[in-house]
């Protein structure tokens, strides 16, 4: 459950967003299935359950259910069985065993990201893997089924261990000499052939590859991705290719999150996971010889998705991704008047912003909103260029983009300051609270999640040490240049002028950021004169969470956004 301050503008709103969010969840949530042994595990979560499942299916069985040439079809229940898992788990990661009979998985309370090795196969009990823990790293198989590589622990320190099934001790594997220190690196394990592989990226390294060969770490070239399939991107959406040749074609806010390339003895599978607004999830089977299939989304007539480009001050193009209504354009594809406006960004870490594939972003444009993913400087949208072009001693470029990309709304007529509502998660919610405090009068108010609010003092949160780079606290910069867009610091050297409101959202249980920073912030805040409050999601943790506590929370993060801006209110104005 949730708790929050009765002072909080708008919470008698919640009920009309939870109802339009529950409305917009009933769609059920596919995962990109695994296959061994003409078998395929995956993911699914029909619309009344709390977390995803396991199941295990015939692979020919999943290819007729799911064939993209069914017009994607709305299937009500998953095909094959549900895998059993103990009560109050929730999967972290999973790999299918090489027989296909066996799935091994990485299992947690829904509190931890955390996770232990459970045995899962059909009509069996869950069997649990003693000792080791992962964060969310999927175990490997040995070739012959006979035992699992477990990358344990939580970054940066992380060990390899073997876990035999049967009989036999766990093994405690060295890590290549050669990796030396691990912070900032991200490891991951994999099976290539007849090796484990080791894979460790660094932003300041690149990525090194080893595989295990007679007990002893090999370096290797790193594993090259699979070539046969391309994504290419304009300014109307996206088209995957398999071999050269167009198979799936999606709109400007839906994306592929995963794929993968499943040869059968005469064709070949491309397995492709999409979302978006409109399907926040699906996956789907193209089969040769390909065809150019649709998108997902069949509401194309009703929302409008569109990919713009906002000119930043200092004359570099921010590619910004708008979604509104269609009945809210006129004939030159603006609003007819400027709409209340929720403005998303990550702006990080080399990550790509895209459009929440989430019911949030439906049910606040049925209410007469506009949603806006803005792909910020710091991030991987345009590769590695744009992610160092936001990092370390020019990470105070990422939050001016955000400043610039909310006066381009502006002017092009989207919305207006007293509208416009930045909304940002974990670094995110860094940037939109840092570019409130430097430019006020761009925001009506502001929406920070589980944020990163102390960038001087990193080691006060959990995953610090594992960012030390991205923020150039290794070296490159001093604690002054931090401090010069920390919202911690940046509160105590503000003048006079008036803040927007803040809600800034905590989850209870979260492993990688300090609360007590977005405390000292909203305290801060207060003493000032102005306003903010605290959400607290008691049960909630940085990862993945339960889906009507989900529902909960952005039904009370829209609603703080709809009073905000002033115009969203049932029963008048936008909403119906």
């Amino acid at each position: 459950m949730s708790s929050i301050e009765e002072a909080v503008p708008g919470m008698g709103l919640r009920p009309h967003f939870r109802s339009l969010l529950e409305r917009w969840d009933s769609t059920p949530r596919q995962g990109l299935p695994q296959f061994a042994g003409g078998q395929a595990a995956f993911l699914w979560r029909g619309p009344d359950e709390a977390f995803a499942s396991l199941y295990l299916a015939a692979e020919a069985g999943l290819r007729d259910a799911w064939n993209v040439r069914r017009a994607h079809l709305e299937v009500a229940a998953p095909p094959g069985v549900r895998l059993p898992t103990p009560p109050g788990t929730i999967v972290r990661g999973f790999t299918i065993s090489p027989d296909g009979t066996r799935v091994a998985a990485l299992l947690s309370a829904s509190a931890s990201e955390l996770a232990e090795p459970w045995m899962l196969a059909a009509g069996t009990q869950p069997v649990h893997i003693p000792g080791p823990t992962a964060w969310y790293a999927a175990p490997v198989w040995e070739p012959d089924g006979g035992g699992i590589w477990v990358l344990t622990g939580k970054p940066p320190c992380q060990q390899i261990i073997r876990c035999p099934l049967g009989s036999g001790q766990m093994q405690q594997l060295p890590l290549p000499a050669e990796l030396g220190n691990t912070a900032g690196s991200r490891l991951a394990l994999a099976r290539v052939g007849e090796h484990l592989r080791l894979a460790a990226k660094n932003p300041r390294t690149g990525t090194r590859e080893w595989e295990l060969k007679s007990g002893a770490w090999d370096t290797v070239a790193p594993a090259a991705q699979a070539g046969r399939v391309e994504l290419v991107s304009d300014q109307h959406g996206t088209t995957a290719t398999l071999d050269g040749r167009p198979a799936y074609r999606l709109s400007p806010a839906e994306y592929v999150s995963a794929f993968a390339v499943q040869p059968r003895a005469d064709a070949t599978d491309l397995w492709i996971q999409t979302a978006s607004p409109e399907r926040p999830s699906g996956v789907f089977c193209v089969d040769e010889p390909v065809r150019l299939s649709n998108s997902s989304s069949d509401s194309s007539s009703r929302i409008v998705h569109r990919k713009v480009t906002a000119v930043a001050s200092d004359g570099v193009g921010i590619p910004v991704i708008i979604s509104a209504r269609a009945s809210d354009l006129g004939p030159d594809g603006l609003p007819v008047q400027p709409l209340p406006l929720i403005l998303t960004c990550y702006g990080g870490f080399g990550v790509t912003h895209r459009t929440e594939a989430e019911p949030s972003v439906p049910a606040w444009l049925e209410s007469g909103g506009v949603y806006v993913a803005a792909q910020l400087r710091g991030g991987g949208e345009l590769g590695e260029d744009w992610h160092q072009a936001g990092r370390g001693k020019r990470k105070m470029r990422t939050i001016l983009d955000l400043i610039d990309v909310a006066g381009y709304l502006v002017d092009t007529r989207w919305t207006t300051p007293a509208q416009t509502v930045p909304f940002g998660a974990s670094h995110g919610g860094l940037v939109v609270t840092a570019a409130a405090f430097l430019s006020p009068a761009s925001f009506g108010g502001v929406v920070a999640v589980a944020p990163l609010l102390d960038t001087v003092d990193l080691h006060r949160h959990g995953l610090g040490k594992q960012w030390l780079h991205e923020f150039g606290a290794d070296g490159e910069c001093s604690d002054h240049d931090r401090a010069a867009y920390s919202p911690v610091h940046l509160l105590r050297r503000l003048g006079s002028a008036a803040l927007p409101p803040l809600l800034c959202c905590l989850m209870g249980r979260d492993e990688r950021v300090d609360n007590s920073a977005a405390v000292d912030v909203v305290t801060g805040i207060r003493e000032r004169g102005d306003r903010a409050w605290l959400l607290h999601e008691d049960r909630g943790s940085h990862g993945q969470r339960a889906a009507p506590d989900v529902l909960d929370f952005s039904a009370a993060v829209l609603a703080f956004a709809a009073s905000i801006s002033r115009e969203v209110r049932p029963g008048s104005g936008p909403c119906p």
